[in-house]
């Protein structure tokens, strides 16, 4: 592909800003008001901020400005161009007399301009600019000219002011008036100079004056002097493209004659590009023709010079092309010359052009920060580009593919997005036009397809800004999306950092003990990361705070907001019948303006003999904290609905040595057989075990037995219809007709109510686990029950 593509410049371009002032004020007011005007004089590239030594202004009566500082080389020459400068005397403060002198530094003397002999190096100038000698001063008298040279007026055009030589290096000038009427300014045009090897850095003029004149003393520079040849380059307009590049280069003399006789700059392109032979340069500066520059190339070194040494600083511009020559050895990336020759310039290398293949990349330059279990949660923007311009074919696509427990807002929303999508594209140089499509089963991946060919030079970009996401409750971490696609681009981009919406502590973690109620753990603190995490919208605003199974709240403990301004409202620990999970649930009545703690104060649990020895986890779920396990698309979250995901869990107590009990024990019934066996052996109840509308149902009073329940502690009150177990230290109440389970005094709704089968008490498997504190086990195949002991 040979379109040439523009890029921003790589290389900075020196300017040339010269001092001066602009002189704003009426005649009315510079006769009511002193004026001491001040300057900041900024030199050319790579010369010293030009110094200015004078007194305070508020007490100066005269101020010296440099109105132009070049450049010169630090060579042997005569009749060097040097600056100009304004001396600025405030008005009345001079008589007619005063004087000042001029001294150059050491190794700068007066010239005598070409065509001229004798005393030429000094004089009065006709005007500011004039360059007849080699100093030159002229005056602006302002309202103290008398332009009729009346003898009454003080003022004579032709003494006003007087020059004269002193040496070779110093003058004198003296102003023969006073300038009670206006303020004056002296004008010092050092048009003519010798120099003889000065050193680099500023050159100062120093000014004297007697403290009795009315003016005041001070420096000013009048050039600067640069190593000898040394010229300044920059490269603009470089594009990238595949194999063919073009650039301006700009040539900029800090001296005049940098570039001349045998000196020469040289660009070398790195392996595998060549130069095409340069343009017509088009001078900006100075005084040669376009003709003069001179241009050779070699292969990948282009020299550059001068036919004839220029008299002033000359800058120019030369048009470059270049092109790939070898695929194999080019490399990708910023094509950077190196400079060299026997001219010393201001870089070593330029970047000239930037060289790529055909392709792009995705990027995110800002990850968000997230909230896990939220929706519409906006990560970084996502930024496709284009190597080269033309890129991106015709239906070509870029599919991103989200991890997991991460969907694009859309695909949460609805099981058929089909092209919508939460957020905004922006595009430049003509890379757009991209549709929207979601695939796979539960659409995580968002494709891209390219429409538009971009038809610009410049390499095109596509961001995908203000992208929402929905993130599954308890994720946490890096959130990375997996780039594919036929477009060819891959690899992994983190668009976002996923933290938890609240997290859960304990206060403490003690050891519990089986088989025992009422035993009290510590205060358990919910807090949010950021506000609003607690979430009420949708009617979702619910907290559940899920025990294992056997283990329960004893009673309903307290609930309250500690920090932030969370309200919350119907605190209860009913299961519903649901399970013999405890739970603890309130509702976010009032989402926070700042984030917020709730505290369960001091619960107390009781732990069945079921529960294994170790830690004893609580989960917090519900929709208040977990919205995306209970709302979004049935399909696409489906998962997320089936583990009931929670957002954060903490080890409240842990489970030590059970507490005595009856021995251990596994018996073993058959549906529809009255016949079954404990411990190996075998014995015969007057009641089979049952199947009915899905439930299996086994005689209470065999099952007791066969896990060691004495037979005197299997008891039946005809008056209440309850039939009460103890076994050990545990008490197990079931009253007939009723769905009311007692144990040890926590009454346990079940789902099913206790009925008799031939006088005998029968319950699901499942509550009868829960009665006796037995694990059970169901074969299918075989039609079995197997009953057990936990202790």
């Amino acid at each position: 592909m040979s379109d040439k593509i523009r890029q921003k410049d790589k290389n900075n371009i020196s300017g040339y800003i010269q001092g001066g002032e602009k002189k704003v004020m009426t005649k009315f007011n510079k006769k009511m008001i002193n004026v001491l005007a001040t300057a900041t004089l900024v030199a050319g590239v790579a010369a010293p901020i030009a110094a200015l030594t004078a007194p305070t202004a508020v007490h100066a009566s005269s101020s010296y400005i440099a109105l132009s500082t070049p450049s010169i080389n630090s060579d042997q020459q005569n009749n060097a161009v040097l600056g100009r400068a304004k001396v600025s005397i405030s008005q009345a403060s001079i008589a007619s007399g005063a004087s000042f002198t001029i001294t150059l530094p050491k190794g700068f003397d007066f010239g005598i301009p070409a065509g001229k002999s004798g005393d030429y190096q000094v004089g009065r100038a006709s005007s500011a600019t004039d360059a007849t000698y080699g100093l030159g001063v002229y005056l602006d008298a302002q309202d103290n000219d008398d332009a009729d040279n009346i003898a009454a007026t003080g003022y004579n055009d032709a003494t006003a002011i007087k020059v004269e030589k002193l040496t070779d290096n110093s003058a004198k000038v003296t102003l023969n008036f006073d300038n009670s009427k206006d303020s004056a300014d002296v004008y010092l045009n050092f048009a003519n100079i010798n120099v003889s090897g000065p050193s680099n850095g500023p050159v100062k003029a120093t000014i004297d004056a007697s403290s009795l004149s009315g003016l005041t003393s001070g420096e000013v520079t009048i050039a600067n002097v640069v190593s000898s040849g040394q010229v300044s380059l920059s490269a603009a307009d470089t594009v990238s493209n595949t194999d063919n590049f073009t650039a301006t280069l700009k040539v900029k003399e800090q001296t005049a004659g940098a570039l001349a006789n045998n000196n020469n700059i040289k660009l070398k392109l790195p392996s595998g590009f060549k130069w095409n032979a340069p343009g017509s340069a088009s001078i900006l500066f100075g005084d040669i023709a376009s003709g003069d520059v001179v241009s050779k190339v070699d292969g990948d070194t282009l020299t550059l010079s001068l036919k004839t040494k220029s008299s002033k600083e000359t800058t120019f511009n030369l048009p470059l092309s270049f092109y790939v020559d070898d695929e194999t050895n080019a490399k990708e990336g910023d094509v950077t010359a190196n400079i060299s020759g026997n001219t010393t310039t201001d870089v070593s290398s330029l970047v000239v052009g930037n060289y790529g293949q055909i392709g792009g990349g995705v990027s995110v330059a800002t990850p968000t920060t997230i909230l896990a279990g939220h929706d519409e949660q906006k990560i970084g923007d996502i930024v496709i580009k284009e190597k080269v311009a033309g890129s991106f074919v015709n239906n070509r696509t870029v599919t991103l593919r989200l991890p997991e427990g991460a969907r694009w807002q859309s695909t949460f929303e609805s099981n058929t997005p089909g092209s919508n999508f939460a957020g905004s594209f922006e595009n430049t140089n003509g890379l757009g036009g991209a549709d929207v499509s979601y695939t796979d089963s539960d659409k995580r991946t968002l494709r891209l397809t390219f429409k538009n060919v971009n038809s610009s030079k410049d390499p095109g970009t596509l961001k995908l800004k203000n992208v929402e996401v929905a993130t599954q409750p308890g994720f946490s971490g890096d959130l990375n999306v997996d780039v594919a696609g036929s477009q060819g681009l891959s690899g992994t981009v983190k668009v976002a950092t996923v933290k938890q919406a609240v997290t859960l502590a304990a206060a403490s973690k003690p050891t519990l003990t089986i088989g025992l109620g009422d035993q009290q753990v510590g205060d358990i603190t919910i807090t949010e990361a950021a506000k609003e995490a607690f979430v009420k919208k949708d009617g979702s605003r619910e907290v559940i705070l899920e025990l294992p199974t056997g283990v329960r709240f004893a009673a309903t403990p307290e609930v309250k907001v500690t920090a932030g301004d969370v309200k919350v409202k119907s605190v209860s620990t009913d299961t519903y019948g649901e399970s013999n999970k405890g739970r603890l649930s309130f509702y976010i009545d009032s989402e926070s303006a700042t984030p917020s703690t709730i505290t369960i104060s001091a619960p107390k649990l009781t732990v069945d003999r079921t529960v294994a020895q170790g830690d004893i986890v609580a989960k917090l779920k519900g929709s208040a904290v977990s919205y995306t396990a209970y709302k979004g698309a049935t399909d696409n979250t489906q998962n997320w609905k089936d583990n009931n995901t929670a957002a954060a869990e903490v080890a409240i107590a842990t489970v030590g040595t059970p507490a005595p009990g009856a021995t251990k024990s596994k018996a073993v019934f058959t549906l529809g057989s009255t016949a079954y066996t404990v411990n190996g052996e075998s014995k015969t109840a007057d009641v089979a075990a049952y199947a009915e509308n899905g439930r299996t149902y086994l005689p209470v009073r065999y099952a007791a037995e066969a896990l060691g329940v004495s037979p005197q502690n299997i008891l039946f009150d005809k008056a209440t219809s309850t039939v009460t177990l103890i076994k050990g230290d545990r008490v197990a109440q079931i009253k007939l007709n009723t769905n009311l389970l007692t144990i040890n005094g926590s009454v346990v709704r079940m789902d099913v109510k206790a009925v008799t089968n031939k006088n005998r008490t029968v319950l699901p498997i499942f509550w009868v686990s829960r009665a006796l504190d037995a694990s059970i086990n169901y074969d299918a195949t075989a039609k079995t029950v197997t009953v057990e002991n936990n202790n």
